[in-house]
């Protein structure tokens, strides 16, 4: 009997397609959003609030301009609202870097500064992006 029958094969491939899909990963977001993660491997937790707080209260402002922020820490990444998401910290290239790091919609990182940073900054940014200006004109 041959296992690598067609049927098999497919059956195969859908379960290897749907075990992948359990992980979200950055790339999710490419073309849809822009990502700002906040990097604290260092459990800094006052400083790390008080970053997460500055944006979060200008959340109309971020969904303006399409962004979505993660906290990532050493072992989990978090949405902004602090709950756990399906994002491996290990496929988050940031080495020893605490700090904020901007990625673009082209999946390209656009910034990447120590705390604390003001929003106005990345907003600003952002503004000056052509995709972005593209978006205003549009909208």
């Amino acid at each position: 009997m041959n296992l690598f029958t067609p049927r098999f094969i497919a059956l195969l491939i859908f379960i290897l397609q749907f075990n992948g899909m359990s992980a979200q990963e950055l790339t999710e977001f490419r073309w849809k959003n822009r990502v700002l993660l906040i990097i604290d491997t260092n459990n800094n937790l006052p400083v790390r609030d008080l970053q997460v707080n500055k944006f979060v209260s200008r959340n109309d402002e971020m969904e303006e301009r399409d962004l979505v922020l993660f906290v990532c820490t050493e072992k989990e990444v978090l949405d902004n609202n602090g709950l756990k998401t399906n994002i491996n910290p290990d496929k988050i290239s940031y080495g020893e870097f605490q700090g904020v790091i901007l990625i673009g919609k082209d999946g390209g990182v656009k910034l990447k500064k120590k705390f604390i940073l003001e929003p106005k900054e990345i907003f600003d940014l952002i503004d000056q992006m052509p995709m972005r200006r593209s978006e205003m004109k549009n909208r």
